[in-house]
C-alpha cells in the first residue's frame, strides 16, 4: 500500500459514521403499526391505487385511472368500515396457572357488549406462546355476552405466556383491519414432572436434623458449658445459681445443631448431558427431590450453572425450574460443586446432578470440593443406562433412565 493510500485509509477512519440503528427502530416500528392497519390485500389496493392515478392522468390512460379511483373508493369506504365503535367488556382467565408438562390448561373468555347498540361479528384473537388462535365472536345485541371456552396443550416445561385478547374488526373486502386489546396476558407456568418419594426414601435428610456440630453458639437446645461473662453476651444467658455461687457472671454455652439444608447441583449446560431428554430428566430429578424436601419441612436451594435459584416454597421451586433455559456457559462440575456450597454454606446434604457425559472420575471430583461435614450424594441422568447402584469412595452414585426410576433409586440411601 502506497503512502498515498494509508493516509487515505487513515482520513476515512477518523471520519466519524452515522449511527442507523436509531433510524432502523423507528422505521421498524412505523411499518409495524401500518401492518397493524393495513392486510396484504389493502397494500395492493394502494399500490393499484397510487399506480393508477399517477400514471392515469399523467399518461392519460383512462383505464388506470378508473382503476386507481375504484381502489381509492374501495379503501374510503374499508376505512369508515374498520373505524366504527366498538365497546367491549373483557373477562379472561385460567382455571389454573400452574400445571404439569403434559396436562391440559384449560381457560375461559367472557366478552360483553356494554355498547347502545349490537355490534356485528368480530374475529377474536388470542396470543398462546408463539402461536395465534382465534375464533369468531357473534354479533352480540345491547349487555349480550359470550363465552368462548379453550384448551392449552402442554408437551414440555417452559413458560407460556397467553394472551392478550384482541378484537380484529376488518372490511367485507379484507383491506383494512382494526385490532383493539381488551384483557392483558397471563403467564401459564409448566412444571416439570415429579414423582412421589416415600418418607422413609430420604432419611439421609432427617436422620441429620439435631446432630450437634463442633460449632458454638449462645442460643441453641444443646447445652455445652459454662463460662465467664463477656462484654456483648446476651444477659439471658446468665446461669444465676453458678454466679451466686462462685461471685462472677457466667453464661451458658451451646453447641449448635445442625438443620437439615438440602442443595442440588444441577449443571445446566446442553453439553453436560447425552441430549434434551436427559436435561429435561435431570430437571424432573431435582424437582422431585426438592419437592420431596419441603414437605419435611426442610430448606431446598438449587444451584445452576446459572447461578442460584431462589425460591422459599414448593411451588415457587418448580416455577424457577419451568422458567430455567439452558446455560451459555459450560463449567465442570467440580467448579459448580465448590461455587454451589460457596453460596450455600449451610447445607447440610448435597444432591450432585450429572448427565451421561459425566464420568466417575468428574463425580469424585466434585465430592472432593464438598466439606467433609456434608453429606452427599450424586444421581446421573442416562436414558441409555440402566438403574444401577454403585460407590466411589465415600460418595453414592445412582444411575437413572428417567426420572420414575428415582424412588427405588434412593431408597438405597439408606
Amino acid at each position: 500500500m502506497s503512502i498515498a493510500q494509508s493516509a487515505r485509509a487513515s482520513i476515512l477512519d477518523r471520519i466519524p459514521r452515522p449511527d442507523l440503528a436509531p433510524a432502523r427502530a423507528r422505521v421498524a416500528g412505523v411499518t409495524g403499526r401500518a401492518n397493524e392497519w393495513v392486510a396484504p390485500a389493502g397494500w395492493v389496493a394502494i399500490v393499484a391505487a397510487v399506480l393508477g392515478i399517477v400514471l392515469g392522468f399523467s399518461q392519460g390512460w383512462t383505464e388506470l385511472r378508473v382503476l386507481g379511483l375504484v381502489c381509492l373508493v374501495l379503501l374510503l369506504l374499508a376505512l369508515v368500515w374498520v373505524l366504527g365503535r366498538t365497546s367491549y367488556e373483557v373477562d379472561f382467565d385460567l382455571h389454573r396457572q400452574r400445571v404439569v408438562a403434559g396436562e391440559t390448561a384449560s381457560g375461559r373468555v367472557v366478552i360483553r357488549n356494554r355498547g347502545r347498540r349490537a355490534l356485528f361479528p368480530t374475529r377474536i384473537e388470542l396470543n398462546v406462546g408463539k402461536g395465534r388462535a382465534h375464533f369468531m365472536l357473534p354479533s352480540l345485541a345491547r349487555d349480550e355476552e359470550h363465552e368462548q371456552l379453550f384448551d392449552v396443550p402442554t408437551r414440555r416445561r417452559g413458560v407460556i405466556t397467553i394472551g392478550p385478547v384482541a378484537s380484529v374488526r376488518s372490511d367485507p373486502l379484507g383491506l383494512l383491519r382494526r385490532t383493539q386489546r381488551w384483557a392483558d396476558s397471563v403467564e401459564l407456568h409448566v412444571h416439570p414432572v415429579t414423582v412421589p418419594l416415600a418418607n422413609d426414601s430420604t432419611g439421609f435428610i432427617r436422620d441429620i436434623e439435631g446432630v450437634t456440630t463442633q460449632e458454638l453458639s449462645s442460643s441453641d437446645v444443646s447445652f455445652h458449658a459454662l463460662r465467664e461473662y463477656q462484654p456483648g453476651d446476651d444477659r439471658r444467658a446468665i446461669h444465676w445459681r453458678t454466679t451466686a455461687r462462685v461471685g462472677r457472671l457466667m453464661v451458658r454455652q451451646f453447641e449448635e445443631t445442625r438443620r437439615a439444608h438440602l442443595l442440588v447441583v444441577l449443571p445446566t449446560h446442553l453439553d453436560d448431558h447425552a441430549d434434551e431428554a436427559d436435561f429435561e430428566s435431570a430437571i424432573s430429578v431435582a424437582a422431585s427431590l426438592g419437592r420431596h424436601a419441603f414437605s419435611l419441612e426442610r430448606q431446598v436451594s438449587i444451584y445452576t450453572s446459572s447461578g442460584l435459584l431462589v425460591s422459599s416454597t414448593g411451588p415457587l421451586m418448580l416455577d424457577r425450574l419451568a422458567e430455567l433455559e439452558p446455560a451459555s456457559h459450560q463449567m465442570t462440575l467440580r467448579d459448580l460443586a465448590a461455587r454451589a456450597i460457596g453460596a450455600v454454606p449451610h447445607a447440610s446434604v448435597v444432591a450432585l446432578l450429572a448427565g451421561a457425559r459425566c464420568d466417575l472420575r468428574d463425580l469424585r471430583g466434585a465430592d472432593k470440593a464438598l466439606p467433609p461435614s456434608v453429606s452427599s450424594f450424586a444421581v446421573r441422568c442416562d436414558a441409555g443406562s440402566p438403574l444401577a447402584h454403585r460407590r466411589i469412595g465415600d460418595l453414592t452414585v445412582l444411575d437413572v433412565p428417567d426420572v420414575r426410576a428415582l424412588p427405588r433409586a434412593v431408597r438405597s440411601l439408606r
